[in-house]
């Protein structure tokens, strides 16, 4: 893609609790949150850092869309799942070669026609989906998704309708 350049580096593998990560170097950090930003400078004229960096993460020559994530003082770091890194081989203290490259392509997924259909019969049920953040979205989606016989989906649907409702008249007013 033009204008994404890859960010290449060496990271050891860390834990924390049972989740694996590397650390991003700083440089690498900037230059895909700088890409990601195209020009858009703070009022101070320094960039703004966003507060996740949706990326495509090459780990010992394997492939995964990954998402770069606050590690305080302005450092982040990637998440290394299960399937990747027994794909890379490797582990804690581990010393693995990481490319990373920004991720353009939307992440979000296709609303099932039953859902939608559902959650459009209540209008306010609706817009609270629609306001969920994408991540929430994706989640809910995945969840009723996995649902294959109709009365596991409808029972689902029926949650989400509880859940939405339930985050609406609980919710301040913004």
């Amino acid at each position: 893609m033009p204008g994404t350049k890859t960010q290449r580096f060496l990271a050891t593998i860390y834990t924390i609790w049972i989740l694996r990560h590397v650390d991003v170097p700083e440089e690498a950090a900037r230059a895909l949150a700088k890409q990601m930003q195209r020009g858009g400078a703070s009022k101070t004229g320094k960039q703004a850092m966003p507060k996740y960096i949706p990326v495509v993460a090459i780990v010992n020559r394997c492939r995964a869309r990954a998402t770069l994530v606050p590690a305080g003082a302005g450092r982040y770091r990637m998440q290394i799942n299960t399937a990747l890194r027994k794909a890379a081989g490797a582990d804690v203290g581990d010393i693995v070669s990481v490319e990373l490259r920004l991720d353009r392509a939307s992440r979000a997924l296709p609303v099932p026609t039953d859902l939608r259909a559902g959650l459009q019969d209540h209008p306010k049920v609706w817009k609270a989906f629609q306001a969920l953040t994408p991540g929430h979205r994706r989640h809910v989606i995945q969840w009723f998704d996995s649902a294959k016989s109709a009365a596991a989906r409808s029972r689902r649907l029926d949650r989400v309708i509880d859940h939405l409702l339930e985050r609406t008249l609980l919710s301040p007013r913004r």
